[in-house]
């Protein structure tokens, strides 16, 4: 592997996202909203960071396991899974608490990044599906 893949993702991620933040900005908060949604959710979206390499590590496990071959399934499973994962630990945390919980994280998360959810939403979501897709077509194989 070479340098220039780490290091252009290290330098474009931080453009992309201040791109998306103009392009699409998050609603407006007042600054004890936002203090207090970190100090409740800081944590959870720690362990969800830790969820996304878990789930890239896992697919990548499980696409070397099957023995899949090269095929463009293996990028479905592998995104996919970087997003549904942390959407499971999300949930698992949030949701036995209420619904608001949820919306409380997910609003912590658009006041993080910057980013609005009207943007975000669809796009997991559209990775949430490719992941399953993806996954349901390899284990079918």
């Amino acid at each position: 592997m070479t340098w220039l893949a780490p290091f252009a993702a290290l330098v474009l991620t931080p453009v992309i996202m201040r791109a998306l933040a103009r392009a699409f900005p998050a609603r407006p908060a007042q600054l004890a909203e936002y203090y207090s949604l970190r100090r409740r959710y800081r944590r959870l979206e720690v362990w969800s960071q830790l969820a996304a390499v878990a789930g890239l590590v896992g697919s990548i496990w499980i696409v070397i396991v099957l023995g899949v071959g090269n095929t463009p399934w293996i990028i479905g499973v592998g995104l996919g899974w970087l997003v549904l994962t942390p959407i499971l630990v999300i949930a698992l945390f949030t949701l036995p608490r209420g619904v608001e919980r949820w919306r409380h994280f997910w609003r912590f998360y658009e006041l993080t990044c910057h980013i609005s959810l009207r943007f975000l939403a669809p796009v997991y979501a559209a990775f949430c599906v490719v992941g399953i897709v993806s996954t349901a077509v390899l284990l079918l194989r």
